[in-house]
């Protein structure tokens, strides 16, 4: 990877694709190449003509010429393919960059030999300890299979006084050891006193003793044990974190708890006003000049939170409203958890088959929270919901139904991600009630860690894992689909995400029904103007368009003509932001 922050035209007078005439009051004409706008107005434009960091004509070419005149500077593609900056609506970007500075546990240790191997290998590794902490990222789900393993190592006599965190890959889920639950407060007789969320979340043997395995409200509790990261230590986190979008071609995402810091409680947190996460840092970056990508943050705000909160949020985005590229725009709701055993948190309108009479929270005050998400749209707040499970998503069909109801259409597309469980029913309401789906479609094979796996099957009722991740339904039903990783969760590269999406293949097979798929002409769509959509800023970037942001991703095939399995391995060449070179392929 190459970084520049240069000119577009200086940034290509380097590279292997032709350049020709003299720099003109900095105005270029890309051309020679296939060209996808995502504007069915102009959808393959011969030529572009852009002038510092905005595009200025698209069109035939001698149309861009004449407009932009002899002396402009020329860039032949050379029948390459380029697109709009491709855009995530749903990334943990700060929270990835982190991850890349931390040291990762690695799948398929099956043995207690092979931990202590990689834990000695590792033992004089910068990236592994914070603040005294031995602290393992992106830890495989497979592991809360066997805890007994991990107790073996890691509650061994010399772990007595070392604590030691093993954070999920799922984000929702990890284990501490036994010098960890002490530095955190949690014992057993602490845990008698705990709150509901800390004792629900806290998983125990069968004879009641704790297990170190935590989720949600569990987790947050240990996390909240660790020390925050500094400042200069975010910065580089959203940096390589920012590297790593442009890699893919990614110039734009929506950062979804934007209000809190990597390590920081999540679940059953309620961040105020003083809360600014990563907006300072982004903003910080932003303002240098070294910020690579469009952010569009969202608050964290909590389910039961009084609608007062809804003006700490707006204070917070005054707050942060002079940096263009940096916008807090709205909040993020956890609706409900995750589906996988031994979780188990997210909303269902039937009960796990291996907990009679349990489908996840219901003591939502309904009422109330209409109330919130109504004071969010009137103060013109995206609200963007977390919803796996089928009652999830109704409910927060629901609330934006009283929204609408409460406020009149005020035309603000809220979205809806992951939707990994979606009731018929609430299928015409996306478009009813100009709802998004962002969705995760990387999600929608069988893999080892997802679809149809023993994480779901026997303990999921049947009738719910007919028709998951439905995008196809949801476009049939004529709802907007955004493109959306949830990366670190899995990876942020879209084009992963569009094969699975045509193909429903994953490492371990095709997830039926062949009904669910979608065709590739509308993933384009979902990574460029629709993920615009819902991030709020389709005025400015997402298509090819007059006025908009010189964002453009360069591919080595033509997205749109190549077989799935070849457009699954094509190569970014090079990505440029606001007419800037910040990735060049090798």
């Amino acid at each position: 990877m190459k970084r520049s922050m240069l000119y577009l035209v200086c940034a290509l007078a380097i590279s292997s694709y032709s350049v020709a005439a003299q720099q003109s009051d900095n105005k270029t004409i890309i051309y020679g190449g296939e060209i996808y706008s995502s504007d069915p107005n102009v959808l393959h434009p011969e030529a572009i003509g852009i002038e510092g960091k905005n595009i200025i004509a698209v069109g035939k070419y001698q149309d861009v010429l004449q407009q932009l005149g002899e002396n402009a500077q020329r860039v032949d593609l050379k029948g390459k393919y380029l697109m709009p900056g491709l855009i995530d609506s749903h990334a943990h970007v700060a929270y990835a960059g982190f991850q890349t500075l931390t040291l990762e546990f690695p799948d398929g240790m099956n043995d207690a030999a092979a931990i202590r191997a990689f834990v000695e290998k590792n033992n004089n590794n910068p990236q592994r300890d914070i603040r005294g902490i031995q602290f393992y990222s992106n830890v495989p789900l497979s592991y809360w299979d066997n805890i007994p393993l991990l107790d073996s190592v890691f509650n061994s006599p010399e772990y007595k006084n070392i604590p030691v965190v093993l954070a999920g890959a799922d984000a929702h889920t990890g284990w501490a050891n036994q010098a960890m639950l002490i530095k955190s407060g949690v014992t057993a007789e602490t845990l008698e006193k705990a709150d509901a969320n800390i004792k629900s979340g806290t998983i125990l043997t069968p004879d009641g003793k704790i297990t170190g395995f935590m989720t949600e409200g569990a987790w947050d509790h240990v996390m909240g044990s660790i020390p925050p990261m500094d400042d200069a230590k975010l910065s580089r986190a959203v940096i390589a974190g920012a590297d790593v979008m442009n890699s893919f071609g990614l110039t734009a995402w929506m950062e979804p708890l934007s209000n809190t810091r990597p390590l920081s409680p999540m679940f059953n947190a309620s961040p105020g006003r003083n809360d600014l996460g990563v907006l300072p840092a982004y903003t910080a970056l932003a303002k240098a000049g070294k910020l690579t990508g469009h952010m569009t943050g969202l608050a964290l705000v909590n389910i039961n939170a009084s609608p007062a909160t809804i003006d700490d949020i707006a204070a917070i985005r005054e707050q942060f409203s002079q940096t263009p590229d940096v916008k807090l725009m709205g909040i993020k709701i956890f609706q409900d958890g995750v589906i996988e055993y031994p979780s188990q948190t997210a909303k269902l309108s039937q009960p796990y088959l291996n907990r009679p009479g349990y489908s996840g929270n219901d003591t939502l005050d309904k009422a109330k929270y209409c109330q919130l998400i109504a004071k969010a749209d009137a103060e013109n707040m995206i609200v963007h919901f977390h919803a796996i499970g089928d009652r999830a998503v109704q409910e927060s069909l629901d609330a934006v139904a009283c929204t609408r109801k409460a406020n009149g259409n005020s035309n603000i597309l809220h979205s809806i991600t992951h939707l990994e469980v979606v009731s018929p029913e609430s299928l015409p309401r996306f478009q009813q009630l100009n709802v998004a789906a962002s969705m995760q479609l990387l999600w929608a094979g069988i893999d080892s860690d997802g679809a149809t796996t023993t994480m779901l099957e026997g303990k999921v009722p049947a009738p719910l894992l007919t028709h998951l991740y439905p995008a196809g339904d949801l476009y049939r039903h004529h709802a907007l689909i955004a493109g959306a990783s949830d990366w670190p969760v899995s990876s942020p590269n879209p084009l992963l995400a569009i094969y699975t999406a045509v193909t429903r293949k994953g490492e371990l097979g095709e997830l039926p029904p062949d009904s669910e798929k979608i065709d590739r002409a509308a993933m384009l769509q979902a990574y460029t103007i629709n993920a615009a959509k819902v991030i709020g800023r389709d005025k400015e970037i997402g298509s090819i368009a007059v006025g908009k942001s010189a964002d453009f991703v360069l591919f080595d095939r033509n997205l749109e003509k190549v077989s799935i399995e070849s457009l699954r391995d094509a190569k970014v060449l090079w990505t440029m932001f606001e007419g800037q070179q910040v990735y060049r392929g090798n």
